[in-house]
């Protein structure tokens, strides 16, 4: 009898990941790099070029140290783990490239990706914030566990998803590299996507540091007082005062912008028929 398939869902990347370590051992082969695809889950969008070129040519000369990680689909290959490396072979005019074959589901595959590419120092902080958001939606992680298992405090990883609350305008300044993750957070201060988009193009228009920007959403977020109104205030308290005087009682002026209430107290029925004569009077 079949045993049924357990769900990986909600249990840690434990569940997913001891199976595909690069350090386990297995049977090293040659494989034809015509014959591998790029992982489709791959949560990397750019590839520095230039990165590329420098491991191509230290690939040239001394070949890849590192297996890459494959599992057969079909009768081809799909990356689990060493795209990367895959890219720089084919830079390097390689026709094979050493590989150890490992059996991995899509949910594998996808775990692994994004688990590989978080750990990379040069992802940028959108693609990690993206990464981090799959994991956290597909597998049903916790910001801890996701921390745990990439070598991130659960604060970095909470900084890092609140990226993704940004409108997409900031975003794609933020993929592009025009800011950094530390723009990105001060910029989360304002909320209104509007102000966000303004002040990120100010920004960058402006070559702003993280501090100058913090400085500039310090200043904007702080709410806006009328210039007139230490004036009105100044007339208001001559009014109460005037009034207070004239039916010799307390009486208060709810002012807003204009517009408000008079408040005019008394002491009893005898004491308001005396302010509503005074009134008609």
């Amino acid at each position: 009898m079949t045993q049924p398939k357990k769900k990986v869902l909600g249990r840690g990347l434990e569940a997913l990941l001891p199976a595909m370590s690069e350090s386990s051992q297995g049977q090293i082969s040659m494989i034809r790099v015509d014959r591998i695809e790029p992982n489709p889950h791959q949560p990397r969008q750019e590839w520095d070029e230039d990165e590329l070129r420098s491991l191509s040519d230290s690939i040239r000369e001394q070949g890849i140290l590192q297996p890459l990680v494959l599992r057969r689909q079909n009768l081809r290959y799909q990356v689990i783990a060493g795209e990367r490396r895959l890219r720089a072979a084919r830079m390097a005019g390689l026709e094979e490239v050493p590989a150890v074959l490992r059996e991995a589901t899509d949910a594998q595959m996808l775990a692994w990706a994004l688990v590989e590419n978080i750990q990379r120092r040069d992802l940028g902080p959108l693609e990690k914030a993206e990464a981090f958001g799959r994991l956290s939606s597909l597998f049903n992680l916790t910001q801890e566990e996701m921390g745990r298992q990439t070598g991130l405090d659960r604060s970095t990883v909470s900084n890092l998803m609140r990226l993704l609350e940004l409108p997409e305008g900031a975003r794609a300044m933020l993929s592009d590299g025009r800011l950094s993750m530390g723009h990105g957070r001060a910029l989360l201060a304002l909320r209104d996507a509007k102000a966000i988009e303004a002040a990120a193009e100010l920004a960058v228009s402006n070559d702003m540091s993280v501090r100058q920007l913090e400085e500039y959403v310090r200043r904007a977020s702080r709410p806006r007082v009328r210039k007139n109104t230490a004036a009105q205030t100044a007339e208001v308290h001559d009014l109460q005062e005037r009034l207070t005087r004239r039916f010799s009682t307390r009486v208060r002026i709810r002012d807003r912008g204009g517009r408000g209430s008079i408040v005019v107290e008394y002491s009893s029925l005898n004491d308001l028929q005396r302010i509503l004569e005074m009134m008609g009077g």
